[in-house]
C-alpha cells in the first residue's frame, strides 16, 4: 500500500485503485460502520462524496475501503496561492450551502451529539455545563443536513469536480450551527480567511450574522472534546466562556 495522506486519527493509503482509510488507534467496528453509513447516506443523496465500499482489517488496526479520489485538497491549493483564495473560499460557501439546504431526518440529531460532548468535556465544572445545557436547550434545531467539519481541508478537487470528505461528524440540525462550526475551525487555523467565510455566508445564504455567532460557547464547548492541542483548547476555553 502507498500512504498518500496523514491525519491525527487515521492515514490515507491507495491499494489496487481504492483508497484505505486506516484508523491509528483502537476503533472498533461499530464505530466504522458508523462512519460509513453516514458517507454512504451524503453518497446516496447525490453529493459529491466518494464511494464506500468494505470494512478492512489490516494488521489489527481497522478501516475501510472507499473510492480513489485522484486530486488535491483545496486548502494545499490556496496555500500555495493565496491568490486563490477568495475563488476557492466562494466555492466552497456555495457547496456547504447545497448541504445545508438538504432537509434529512437519517443522520443522527445534532442536538443529542452536542449535548454527549458537553457533559464529556474535562475543562469545564458542573455549573459550566449547565449554563451550556440551558442555552442548548434554547435554541432551535431544525433537520437539516450539517456536515459538521466543513472546511478547505475537507475538500479534493479532482480534474472533474471537487469532492466532500470526512463525514463522520455529519448530523440533522441547525445550519446557524454548522455555519459557526466551520467559522470557529477557520478562526483557529486560517483567520485571514474566517471573517471572509462568515460574511459571504450569510450574505448569500440570507443569514444574519448574530444568529450564528451566538452558537459561539456551544461549539467550542463540544470541540474541546476533540482532543485537540493545548493551545487550542485554551482558545475554546476562552471562547467558551466570554459568551456564557
Amino acid at each position: 500500500m502507498e500512504l498518500i495522506g496523514s491525519g491525527k486519527q487515521a492515514d490515507i493509503f491507495i491499494e489496487n485503485n481504492f483508497a484505505i482509510k486506516l484508523f491509528k488507534k483502537n476503533v472498533s467496528k461499530n464505530e466504522i460502520e458508523y462512519e460509513m453509513n453516514l458517507q454512504k447516506m451524503a453518497f446516496e443523496l447525490g453529493l459529491p462524496v466518494p464511494k464506500i465500499y468494505d470494512i478492512i482489517e489490516i494488521n489489527g488496526k481497522y478501516g475501510f475501503q472507499m473510492e480513489y479520489i485522484k486530486g488535491i485538497s483545496v486548502g494545499k491549493i490556496i496555500l500555495n496561492d493565496t491568490t486563490k483564495i477568495d475563488e476557492y473560499l466562494m466555492k466552497s460557501i456555495y457547496m456547504q450551502i447545497n448541504i445545508n439546504k438538504i432537509v434529512t431526518n437519517k443522520f443522527p440529531l445534532m442536538k443529542e451529539k452536542l449535548q454527549n460532548r458537553i457533559k464529556n468535556v474535562n475543562r469545564l465544572n458542573i455549573k459550566e455545563k449547565q449554563i451550556l445545557q440551558e442555552k442548548l436547550d434554547q435554541m432551535e434545531f431544525n433537520q437539516n443536513l450539517c456536515h459538521g467539519d466543513f472546511h478547505v481541508m475537507n475538500l479534493i478537487e479532482t480534474s472533474k469536480e471537487i469532492k466532500i470528505i470526512d463525514w463522520v461528524d455529519s448530523t440533522s440540525g441547525s445550519i446557524e450551527a454548522d455555519i459557526y462550526r466551520t467559522y470557529l475551525l477557520y478562526l483557529i487555523n486560517y483567520k485571514e480567511i474566517a471573517e471572509n467565510y462568515l460574511k459571504n455566508y450569510c450574505k448569500i445564504a440570507h443569514i444574519q450574522k448574530e444568529n450564528v455567532l451566538k452558537w459561539a460557547p456551544i461549539i467550542a464547548a463540544s470541540r474541546l472534546t476533540e482532543g485537540m492541542e493545548n493551545k487550542e483548547n485554551d482558545i475554546l476555553l476562552e471562547i467558551v466562556k466570554e459568551n456564557m
